[in-house]
């Protein structure tokens, strides 16, 4: 029995430790974890990292969507890592959301973030083409890789158009998306589609006399083609008993032979079935608008938040500067600080003082009076 954990949202909110812990089953042989998370909490993704490899299961990764942040540490935990063709790689330094305390505290703070940084590193050597320094300069730049990027860089081992272990979405793992109404009706109209269009397998032989396992039904499209035994059909054009040829290219059919004639005595569908039909394609397609949308408003927020951090960092650096100004006025002495020169009186020639005309009319009329009597 193949196990299947689902890291969908942000890790430390959406996705945690519990929830990862839910779907681990003793029963499980093996697992495949599928990823499509911008990142979140450091310290939980150390935990689901550990949570996963402390099962000692094989374990495949499918990135699904986005693998960003502290989820490429969750991803490291496979044996092996699958990434579909429109998907995005993103690593970066590991960063605090919030900054406070005096410079010994923030001291701290920047020790632990290079802890952290050198454990996300160590979790890559070996398994990828680059060194430690390279990999440090990657994380220095926050680094997004394309599928054909990671796989020659060695991040993930394969590339897959269609990722056949998620061929059957379980909708409800978008629980943790913000509009909780809408993912509700989504939830029901997968439902829905669930009941009355469950997948259904056939077996036809081929040429060979081998028995291939396919999906029910007329169009066999990019749908996965497999042996009896679970085995992939390996790639090439196969010939079917009964005329038919199919093409596969990485165990997808890619091309079908013209159809079978229609048995006469099949009964026709009834059109109350074409009307159902009908609504649950239009259902179909406004699930994907939905998720659109859903994305779009991922996107609008990951831009706010990197507009909010930026601005941060501006209010920093310019309050910086204003205090450093207070600071040289607050030490400044205002006005001249050279003491005033001392006041001197002026003498004649035999040394004595002039006095001024106020003080020669008091001497005459009364010091030399008083003197004279």
């Amino acid at each position: 029995m193949t196990g299947h954990i689902y890291i969908y949202g942000e890790v430390g909110k959406q996705v945690t430790l519990d929830t990862v812990l839910k779907e681990i089953t003793p029963k499980a042989t093996a697992y495949v974890v599928h990823i499509h998370s911008n990142g979140g909490d450091v310290f939980e993704g150390y935990a689901i990292y550990n949570a996963l490899k402390n099962t000692g299961k094989n374990i495949t990764v499918h990135i699904e969507g986005v693998c960003a942040s502290i989820a490429t540490l969750i991803a490291a935990a496979g044996s092996k890592i699958v990434m579909n063709t429109k998907s995005q790689f993103m690593i970066h330094n590991p960063r605090i959301s919030s900054m406070g305390g005096d410079a010994k505290d923030l001291r701290n703070v920047a020790g632990q973030l290079d802890k952290i940084k050198s454990q996300l590193i160590e979790s890559w050597v070996g398994r990828t083409s680059l060194t430690i320094q390279q990999l440090s300069d990657m994380y220095d730049h926050e680094t997004w890789l394309n599928p054909e990027e990671a796989k020659e860089m060695g991040f993930v081992d394969e590339i897959q158009e269609v990722l056949k272990a998620a061929a059957s979405a379980d909708l409800t793992k978008y629980y943790n998306m913000e509009n909780s109404a809408i993912l509700a009706k989504i939830d029901n109209i997968g439902k829905m589609i669930s009941k009355f269009f469950a997948p259904k397998n056939v077996t036809e032989t081929l040429s060979d006399g081998r028995v291939v396992t396919l999906p029910d039904g007329d169009d066999w499209t990019g749908q996965p083609a497999t042996l009896e035994d679970g085995s992939v059909l390996e790639d090439g054009t196969h010939t079917l008993a009964g005329g038919k040829t199919i093409v596969v290219e990485g165990g997808v059919i890619t091309q079908v032979s013209e159809l079978e004639p229609m048995d006469e005595n099949k009964e026709e569908e009834k059109p109350e079935d074409m009307e159902l039909k009908e609504k649950l394609a239009m259902a179909e397609a406004r699930i994907k608008e939905l998720e659109s949308a859903i994305e779009a408003t991922n996107e609008a927020k990951t831009q706010a938040e990197a507009k909010a951090r930026k601005f941060e960092n501006k209010l920093n650096t310019d309050l910086k500067a204003v205090q450093e100004e207070l600071a040289k006025i607050k030490n400044a002495t205002a006005g001249d600080p050279t003491p005033p020169k001392k006041q001197t009186q002026p003498v004649n020639n035999d040394g004595a003082p002039v006095l001024d005309p106020m003080q020669a009319w008091f001497k005459q009329k009364f010091i030399d009076a008083r003197n004279t009597d």
